[in-house]
Parts: C-alpha cells; structure tokens; sequence
C-alpha cells in the first residue's frame, strides 16, 4: 500500500494528524467533553482512524487497508450524524422565534435540490450504492450549515461556538460530497489531486476547530448584554405566540 503514496500526499497526511493530535489535546485541555461530547467522541475516532490507517498503509496489504477504511469510515459517519442531532438539540429550540418557517423552507428546498442533483447526476459504477453514500453526504453537509448559519441568527454568546464548529463540518462533508459525485468524470491520473484537496479540507478544518475550542466563545459568563438580547428573544416569542392566538381566534 506505501507505494501508492506520493510525497507530498504523505506529508499532507502526516500534518493533518499532527493536527488532530493537537486537536485532540485542546479538547482535554478546555474538558470540551462536558461541551459536546459527541463532537469530541467524533474528533477522537477520527484521530485513532488515521494513525490505524497509517499504520495499515506501511505494513499490509492493499485489500486490509480497505476494508478498515471502508469500516472506520461508517464509524466516523455515525458519530457525525450524532454530533449533528447534538448541536441541532441546542439551536432547534430557538425555531419558536419568528421566521421559523422561513428557516424551514431554505432548509426543505436545499434538501429537496441535493435529492434531485443526486438521482439526476451521471455516476458509471455502483450507481446506486453510490448515489445513497453520495445523498447522505450532501444532507448532512446541508443539515450542518443550515444550524450553524440558524444559531448565529439566534444571536446568542454561544452561538459562534455551534456555529464555528457546525459550518467547519457542513463544509467538511459538502467537500467530501462533491469529490465523491465527481470520482468517476475526471481521469485516473488526477487521481491524486483530488485526493489532495481533500486533505486540504481536513487540514484547514483542523486549524479551524483548534481556533473555536480555544477561543473563550460558550464559556464567558453573561453580561448585561447578553441577558438582554435573551430578553428581547423572549418577547418575540411571546409576541409571536400571540399573534397566533389572536389569528385562531
């Protein structure tokens, strides 16, 4: 498996986990775990991930490294959709503010025009087994950026800190979504680049994570600005709720 790896793909890999070593120890160091635990879980397997599967590319063969890329692969995709419900569980609540259901319109056309782009786009292989990975991608990517860009709406101190870390993987997975629709429409020899980019991705996303967790967003205490911006939340809401009375009436 070694003599598929190009030097510069090599020294790529060997930054990003560098990166989500450091990463890693951020975590411990700000007890992010209490945080998201699950986003924590998700940024532990993924860092065992890569150093099995390096350990894997220099010492078997090509069919074992598959295999545990393919197994570690639907691991590290269980955890991310748990991380998703985890940070939908602390924005989702703040649909009660108005233009909820704007929100929940953007959110159904992205949806609806990633299913059409998935049942209409050309793959040559596997189509359907294809299309689904290729589907599943897409909507978590959509799902991600569609909390982060609603919990920065909401306003609220935390909300960089969702945001920061729900965008950075939204962009993540429409990233790997893309590269994996157009693996079969661009020639074997370009290969290696497009693996490239990936890489790109997952170190830039690293360096952005590392920024977030450090960063003292969800964890200062409120000031007088913050509770009233929860002030003034709350009055919308109860301002919208009635108006929907006075409608039912």
């Amino acid at each position: 498996m070694k003599n598929y790896l190009i030097n510069p793909e090599l020294a790529m890999w060997l930054v990003l986990i560098a990166g989500k070593v450091v990463l890693c120890l951020c975590i411990l160091k700000k007890r992010f775990f209490s945080r998201l635990s699950w986003f924590s879980a998700l940024i532990c397997a993924s860092t065992t991930r890569s150093f099995l599967l390096l350990a894997v590319a220099f010492e078997a063969s090509y069919t074992a490294y598959y295999y545990i890329f393919y197994i570690t692969s639907y691991i590290e995709n269980a955890l991310a959709f748990l991380t998703l419900v985890e940070c939908g569980r602390q924005v989702l609540p703040g649909l009660d503010l108005p233009k909820r259901k704007q929100a929940f319109g953007w959110l159904g056309t992205a949806l609806a025009s990633v299913l059409v782009f998935t049942v209409f786009w050309p793959l040559q292989s596997i189509a359907h087994e294809k299309k689904i990975e290729i589907l599943g991608y897409l909507t978590i990517a959509i799902v991600f950026i569609f909390i982060a860009a609603y919990s920065r709406y909401l306003g609220l101190y935390w909300s960089r800190l969702v945001a920061g870390l729900t965008m950075t993987l939204g962009l993540l997975y429409l990233v790997g979504g893309v590269v994996k629709a157009i693996a079969g429409h661009y020639p074997p020899a370009m290969g290696a680049q497009v693996r490239q980019i990936s890489q790109i991705a997952n170190i830039l996303a690293v360096i952005a994570w590392i920024i977030v967790i450090l960063s003292p967003w969800g964890e200062s205490v409120m000031t007088e600005e913050d509770l009233q911006i929860l002030e003034t939340a709350f009055a919308k809401i109860e301002d919208s709720l009635g108006a929907e009375r006075i409608k039912a009436i």
